[in-house]
């Protein structure tokens, strides 16, 4: 009936879970990790026989995005390990994927799995009949997880350092040979017949790794809780492999004298309580005998009482470890003693005993023997220190020398020794020892008789002395001692009383005189509570002064300059440009100087420095940036002063300097300053304009004017200005060039650059009309000299080339030439016949 029932509960079953698998794969969170967990709970205890069916779909889940589905892939995969280890070889894989996965939460989940996997998978290996290849493929898994694990105890996520601590602690006991009374899994059970596990090489790597954990337990920047878990890693160690008690008990002594510096106290309170709790528990385990000295030091260091150890450790062993300290560091030669047979009536006070040191058999070295020649009472006090010599010695006595019935003259004379085990006691004894060995009386103890003896009789015909009488006497002079003493007692208090009043009136008479001495302080307002007085910085600093802090500033800023090869190499030539053209447009004049004489010594190089800064000083005069206040300009200054004098400091110093590295790049540093420049001032376009009279770089300069008019339309005509009145200029070629450049411009440029020539060439057909040359074609001779034709056709030729772009300017010449001369008549007749031609 039950084979009845069973099959069609796990048909539905089945069905169910193909179902769970279907809306799993359309699910998205909460819902997700929900019926994954139940599909692995159904297929693992319900429907184990479909796990290989299944098994794949759950793995696949190892790439989710979800961080609780991949937790449910690792408790899927440490279940499988326990319940059927036979797919070991398929899983295992996916756990080393998880272990390195990207997510923090699901690292932990899995390496705490991991070593709940290496023991199960020991485990089976021992067991199974599996394929050798299988086996050996599981293991080369095994070994690199556990090589990944390993480099994580040096992670930076505290939890994750915290779970490889404890998958260490499991390497380790599986790793390690166990004891005759532990029953858990150990070296010894693993299989012999597989080639590819070593055991002697797997029992090195436990003790390396025991030896990283003893390392990173020391380490003086771990964290409160990595050390609490490698503490207990360590106690559990200790606990179930002895030979590593010693090691441990070492490290955790170490650790209470020396903590970490990085805990806060509340954190050192947490270790050592949790410290103390720990060596308890090592304390009442069966292999911490042998430690017991150390710990129980220790104990007493961290603050427990005497009373609390032996109320930890057990019963039995604190018996068996008193028994162990009794016989502790046996010597080699044992102290015999042989004395001569005593008669039954008692022990002769002349009897001796002769004392000989016999060899063990198993000491190697033996001291000279002691005869009666040679003893002393030193080597008998050393004798007498070695408890089994002395215990040897009472027990030959007991048995050579003690009477059947114990003698009178010992019932009365007997008293315990008051001071028994002393070194005074020890010392009295060797000497009586001493005496009976070389045949002297020995010194006897004063006894009753002789004390008697000093105590004065009473005379026989006073009244009978009874033993009350005595003792009543004894008594009353007692109590006359007592009442002397309480009487010298007494005036000694007395005398010391009187002597603090008169060092107490001494004292308030000085008082006295140094109050009529001082004046009665003024009255005052009683002070109220003193409140904590909160620190300011300007309070308790004091500001530099002004030379000193501009010194300051301009040896710092030129540390940064000579740092242009160091800021290359480090990648930091932009931040580097940046600073230092916010330095120099903020700051004081010398620092500009100072960053000016830094960019003119190498122009070339440095010439994008040269233009950080001016657009620095031209988003400053826009307001795009804004001076600090203790650095805003004085009213008088013009805001584009620094801007200007900038511009115009690079050109002329670039211009004038007559290096031979300058001399060669000065056409391409004055293109490049001219066109790349925010703005070109007026004055620059006034310095152009004088370059053009200059030999050298006239036609450069020329030639940057046509650019600027092309590529500055907004303010081609103030550039054009500059260009036009070259058409008067007496070389000819700078004449001709400016002609053609005019005309070019013209021909495609806006209307207020057509204006700007058109009225230049009208101003300059009107000169032909004066009487005399005027200065623009002079060119600052002072001697006045007549027209020529040649003065004619200059004035003529800019308007002739526009003439035939616009042929409306025919009636201004015209209107022109009824007002000339004769001369100035003819010379525009011969001018106006090409064009119109």
């Amino acid at each position: 009936m039950a084979s009845k029932y069973t099959q069609p509960a796990n048909i539905a079953a089945q069905n169910q879970l193909v179902q769970w698998i279907n809306d799993a794969g359309m699910a998205e969170g909460n819902k997700k990790s929900d019926l994954l967990r139940k599909i692995i709970e159904v297929l693992l205890h319900q429907a184990s026989q479909m796990v290989p069916v299944y098994m794949d779909n759950i793995l696949s889940y190892s790439s989710d995005k979800s961080t609780e589905v991949k937790k449910l892939v690792v408790a899927f995969i440490e279940e499988i390990s326990k319940l059927h280890p036979q797919y070991l070889p398929k899983v295992i894989g996916q756990l080393r994927m998880l272990v390195v996965d990207s997510v923090i939460a699901v690292q932990k989940r899995a390496i705490q799995a991991a070593s709940i996997v290496y023991r199960n998978t020991l485990i089976w290996m021992c067991n199974t009949e599996e394929d050798v290849t299988d086996l050996q493929y599981v293991w080369q898994h095994l070994s690199e997880l556990k090589l990944i694990v390993l480099n994580m105890i040096d992670s930076e996520n505290e939890g994750i350092r915290t779970h490889s601590i404890k998958f260490l602690e499991e390497v380790v006991l599986l790793q390690t040979a166990g004891d005759m009374s532990d029953e858990g899994f150990s070296l010894d059970n693993l299989p012999t017949h597989l080639p590819f596990i070593k055991r002697k090489a797997l029992e090195e790597e436990a003790e390396h790794i025991f030896t990283l954990l003893v390392k990173f337990h020391n380490s003086q920047h771990i964290s409160s809780v990595n050390l609490m878990a490698c503490m207990t890693t360590l106690c559990l160690l200790a606990k179930f492999r002895p030979k590593y008690m010693p090691r441990v008990v070492q490290a955790l002594g170490d650790l209470h004298t020396t903590l970490p510096p990085t805990l806060s106290q509340s954190q050192v309170n947490s270790v050592r309580k949790h410290l103390k709790m720990l060596l308890v528990n090592i304390i009442k385990h069966p292999s911490s005998n042998e430690m017991l000295p150390q710990l129980t030091q220790l104990l007493l260091d961290i603050g427990m009482t005497t009373q609390e150890i032996n109320k930890a450790i057990p019963k039995e062993r604190r018996n068996k470890r008193l028994g162990e300290l009794k016989s502790y560091d046996a010597p080699a030669k044992r102290f015999r003693v042989d004395s001569p047979q005593s008669n039954s009536q008692g022990s002769d006070s002349n009897s001796r005993s002769d004392f000989n040191f016999d060899e063990d058999s198993t000491s190697a070295v033996l001291p000279a023997p002691i005869t009666k020649a040679t003893a002393t009472e030193e080597t008998i006090i050393e004798g007498l220190d070695t408890v089994e010599n002395v215990v040897k010695l009472v027990m030959a006595t007991l048995v050579n020398n003690l009477p059947n019935s114990m003698p009178d003259d010992f019932i009365q004379n007997y008293k315990p020794i008051p001071n028994s085990g002393t070194k005074a006691q020890k010392k009295e004894l060797a000497k009586m020892l001493l005496a009976v060995i070389k045949n002297e009386s020995a010194p006897t103890p004063p006894t009753l008789i002789d004390i008697a003896a000093k105590i004065p009789l009473l005379k026989e015909d006073e009244e009978k002395v009874t033993l009350k009488n005595a003792v009543a006497k004894l008594q009353e002079s007692t109590k006359a001692d007592r009442k002397v003493e309480s009487a010298v007692s007494k005036l000694m208090e007395e005398t010391r009383q009187d002597h603090l009043k008169e060092e107490e009136r001494r004292t308030k008479e000085k008082e006295k005189e140094k109050e009529k001495q001082i004046p009665p302080p003024t009255p005052t307002v009683p002070k109220l509570k003193q409140r904590v007085k909160l620190l300011k910085l300007q309070e308790i600093t004091r500001p530099i002064p002004k030379e000193i802090k501009e010194k300051l500033m301009i040896q710092a800023v030129a540390r940064i300059l000579n740092a242009e090869k160091e800021a290359a190499i480090g990648g930091a030539s932009q931040i580097r440009a940046k600073f230092i053209s916010i330095f120099a447009s903020s700051y004081t004049p010398e620092l500009r100087d100072l960053i000016l004489n830094y960019i003119l010594e190498d122009p070339s190089s440095r010439i994008d420095l040269a233009l950080s800064w001016l657009y620095e000083e031209y988003a400053f005069m826009q307001g795009f940036n804004r001076h600090p206040v203790t650095l805003q300009p004085k009213v008088h200054e013009k805001h584009d002063q620094n801007y200007n004098q900038l511009l115009c400091a690079l050109i002329t110093q670039i211009f004038e300097r007559g290096e031979p590295a300058i001399e060669n790049a000065k056409d391409i540093l004055l293109r490049k300053i001219y066109l790349e420049a925010p703005l070109v001032t007026d004055e620059a376009v006034d310095y152009l304009k004088h370059l053009v009279t200059e030999e050298k770089v006239g036609f450069l300069a020329l030639e940057l004017l046509e650019e600027l008019c092309v590529m500055r339309p907004p303010r081609a005509h103030k550039y054009m200005a500059s260009l036009v009145c070259h058409v008067l200029s007496q070389n000819v070629e700078i004449r001709d060039m400016a002609l053609k450049l005019s005309l070019k411009i013209y021909g495609r440029g806006t209307d207020a650059v057509r204006r700007t020539i058109e009225k230049h060439a009208l101003l300059y057909l009107g000169f032909i009309s004066l009487s005399t040359p005027p200065p623009e074609l002079l060119r600052g001779r002072t001697i006045r000299v007549p027209w020529t034709d040649d003065m004619y056709k200059i004035c003529l030729n800019l308007i002739m080339g526009l003439f035939l772009e616009k042929e409306e300017l025919i009636m201004e010449i015209a209107r022109v030439y009824g007002c000339a001369g004769a001369e100035a008549k003819r010379c525009v007749l011969r001018a106006v016949e090409a064009p119109l031609r």
